[in-house]
């Protein structure tokens, strides 16, 4: 899993998982931290570290036709690409 950075026009953060990029809403971070004081950038980085595989098994998901479990269901697949993983 590689995070692409961040697309403030549409509030996320861009992630790559196996052949798969999709959007993972800050909505979906601030539900379990603040997002503000100064370090919100990092504060995601690390929340997204610490959700890695429950990440990764909602873009896997997403790439599939299913539906993300809660509370990445708000997650939105940008493109899927077999074999590229990284």
């Amino acid at each position: 899993m590689k995070v692409l950075g961040r697309d403030s026009a549409r509030e996320g953060y861009r992630i790559r998982a196996g052949g798969a990029v999709a959007l993972l809403p800050d909505a979906v971070i601030s539900t379990g931290m603040a997002l503000t004081g100064g370090h919100g950038h990092a504060t995601a980085y690390d929340w997204i570290a610490r959700h890695a595989r429950e990440i990764e098994t909602a873009i896997d998901a997403l790439a599939r036709g299913a539906p993300a479990r809660p509370s990445f269901e708000t997650m939105e697949l940008e493109n899927a690409t077999s074999g590229a993983g990284m």
